[in-house]
């Protein structure tokens, strides 16, 4: 791999067209990546569209599903200083579109999530929140419509609702229903038609009667959209409530009307994808997402920000962390456009990586979250990259 600077005086040995149809400027950086038959030639540019925050990894729930039961990483929740070097580091990036706030932990229970929020807005980008809801009580929802936050996305399904009997949180349903609602008619005493409100939902074996009702719901908390994903299960109790990969299809819900101010918008079901197949592309990828750790470090997706096991198809696999920098040692633009993951994005977007899930061979690759392409870590078997899993 080699890095080449295109003077001032633009000398480049390419067709003059070429710099005109692609914006080559004197002084940009690109990167020249060694392929199978020659060289690809990549951007080297701080056009980063989307960026995933985690401000914690800690939470108020303790749901079995989760990632935090198995995972190798110590919890934590990001300094003050560090979220200002993330949202200073944002800055650098012209493209950017939307900051959502998520990750493992519930953003909510960050004591200066609200003075974060302040600090983001200053961007003037789209704001998502991730949340359970439990905490969304009416001081934190005016908070959220002060700084217009535009979208919530709330994760409730019934291992959710285990969760809340667990922490002896007997209405937990009830309470998170009340905040939504709550949202909605302050928005509406605004005059606002946002946040927009949307419900994440796990399908499993054991709540798959659930998924026909998701309507009935999200037209009662005005949601306008329905993100049900399959499971990513982390134990041998949990996988044996996947669905992916059954023949029966899942059950597809109908769109629902959503009453707001003088609009009448139609809501949403976005299922996920039930087999493997040929088609992989990597929405991190294509949308140009970055995803940053309470801890600063820098990941090009979510299944790739912490350390973990996870079963798939039956065979176990541990993921390890793979971080591209950290923002507290060095420019979050200079981690975009380092060679390492301009090249990484390069190898995803054009998906150089095999087939680990129907290959045949009993490698034990995989298992390390590495193939016999000589990649590691490796997305030969990423759930993501089939939409099988899903992220909002």
């Amino acid at each position: 791999m080699a890095r080449i600077t295109i003077e001032k005086e633009g000398r480049i040995a390419l067709p003059e067209d070429y710099k005109q149809r692609y914006g080559l400027e004197g002084g940009e950086e690109l990167v020249f990546e060694p392929v199978e038959d020659g060289l690809a030639l990549r951007f080297a540019r701080p056009h980063a569209r989307r960026a995933y925050v985690e401000v914690t990894a800690r939470c108020n729930l303790n749901c079995a599903m989760c990632v935090r039961q198995v995972w190798r990483d110590a919890p934590g929740e990001m300094s003050w200083e560090t979220f200002k070097i993330v949202i200073e580091g944002l800055r650098a990036f012209p493209d950017l579109r939307r900051i959502t706030f998520g990750g493992f932990g519930e953003p909510l229970t960050h004591p200066r999530f609200p003075e974060m929020l302040s600090l983001a807005a200053g961007l003037e980008v789209g704001m998502t929140l991730t949340t359970n809801g439990l905490v969304l009580d009416e001081a934190m929802a005016e908070r959220l419509l002060d700084v217009h936050l535009d979208t919530v996305v709330i994760s409730l399904d019934t291992v959710h609702i285990q969760a809340y009997e667990q922490a002896r949180l007997e209405k937990g349903v009830e309470q998170v229903l009340e905040n939504v609602r709550a949202l909605r008619e302050l928005a509406r005493q605004r005059g606002w038609m946002i946040p927009r409100i949307g419900l994440e939902f796990v399908a499993m074996h054991s709540n798959l009667e659930w998924v026909p009702r998701l309507p009935g719901l999200a037209r009662d908390l005005g949601a306008s959209f329905v993100l049900i994903t399959n499971l990513l299960p982390h134990t041998l109790e949990m996988a044996e409530e996947v669905l992916y990969d059954r023949d029966e299809p899942l059950p597809t819900p109908i769109g629902w009307p959503v009453p707001s101010a003088d609009w009448l918008l139609w809501g949403i079901a976005r299922p996920p994808r039930m087999k493997w197949g040929a088609w992989r592309r990597c929405r991190f990828i294509e949308e140009r997402a970055l995803v940053i750790g309470w801890d600063g470090g820098v990941s090009p997706c979510y299944a790739l920000m912490h350390s973990y096991p996870y079963y798939i198809y039956g065979r176990r696999k541990e993921v390890s962390r793979y971080m591209l920098g950290n923002v507290r040692e060095q420019p979050l633009a200079d981690i975009w456009t380092s060679d390492e993951y301009v090249s990484f994005r390069g190898k995803v977007r054009e998906m150089r990586f095999p087939s680990c899930v129907d290959c045949g061979m009993a490698c034990t690759f995989a298992e390390d979250n590495e193939d016999c392409w000589g990649n590691g870590p490796s997305c030969a078997d990423c759930l993501w990259a089939q939409d099988i899993v899903r992220c909002p």
